[in-house]
């Protein structure tokens, strides 16, 4: 079996992620009450725990990552590729490194949030614009 991997090791790579918003969803199953009724008894809802509503979090706006000193992550190399195959789906990520040290940034990342230098802006921008949409 073959696997196409966007990045190879060692190779110098920058990540993008986002600021999440809270969106409160209304439950569904309970009709926002918070309860539900089986044999005319009144149960906590199963799905909000008694809510009424759901929290998700979107994504709110796409940033290039970089340090606390607010410089990028340019050093940052590939150590590890990670392939989980489930099913028909193949999901790939990344372990990011420096390369003249042994720590390593404990995070995977997706493959799709992961770009070369340069193309991280382009990237960002345009995740940007489909949040407006």
């Amino acid at each position: 079996m073959e696997i196409k991997t966007k990045f190879e090791l060692g190779d110098k790579v920058v990540g993008i992620s986002h600021y999440t918003k809270e969106v409160l969803i209304p439950c569904l199953t309970c009709d926002r009450t918070g309860r539900i009724i089986i044999k005319d008894k009144n149960f906590e809802c199963p799905d909000c725990y008694g809510k009424g509503v759901h929290n998700e979090y979107k994504p709110e706006a796409w940033y290039i990552v970089t340090n606390n000193e607010g410089i990028l992550f340019i050093y940052d190399n590939v150590v590890k590729i990670d392939i989980d195959i489930i099913r028909k789906e193949t999901k790939i990520r990344y372990l990011l490194g420096r390369k003249y040290t042994n720590s390593y940034s404990g995070t995977l990342w997706n493959e799709n949030d992961l770009f070369r230098i340069i193309e991280e802006e382009v990237e960002c921008k345009k995740r940007n614009e489909e949040l407006k949409d």
